[in-house]
């Protein structure tokens, strides 16, 4: 895609991301993806444990002690992997409407259509 439908897109979809009364609020986007890690690396623990006490179930009551091996190295090679893709929630502060906003980005929203002004419109317009 060229800058010019890339342009044209985003000024369709009028998408706070691409706003010229947008300011970034990094500390609260930071403290989304803090959250988003923890939630991950809480789901990831739980899955290992289960896997722990699946292991332990098969040598204490089935006395399988193969089933047992293979689970507990099988959880002991689980690596934990951050999926940054899952905390894609953006932040910001409408300098419009002097309100805090949140957005997906390169998402259309409807709800934005009237007051939606490109970044690159607001800096020929703040230029003049």
């Amino acid at each position: 895609m060229d800058k010019q439908s890339l342009y044209l897109l985003q000024k369709i979809n009028c998408c706070c991301n691409d706003c010229g009364f947008m300011d970034r609020d990094m500390d609260k986007f930071k403290e989304s993806v803090d959250m988003h890690h923890k939630w991950q690396l809480d789901y990831f623990n739980v899955l290992r444990t289960k896997k722990i006490e699946k292991a332990k179930w098969w040598k204490d009551v089935k006395g399988d002690l193969e089933n047992w091996n293979d689970l507990l190295m099988e959880a002991e090679s689980m690596k934990f992997q951050f999926d940054r893709n899952e905390a894609i929630i953006n932040f910001g502060k409408c300098t419009k409407f002097n309100k805090d906003i949140s957005f997906i980005p390169n998402v259309c929203q409807l709800e934005t259509q009237e007051c939606f002004l490109h970044r690159a419109d607001k800096k020929i317009l703040d230029a003049q």
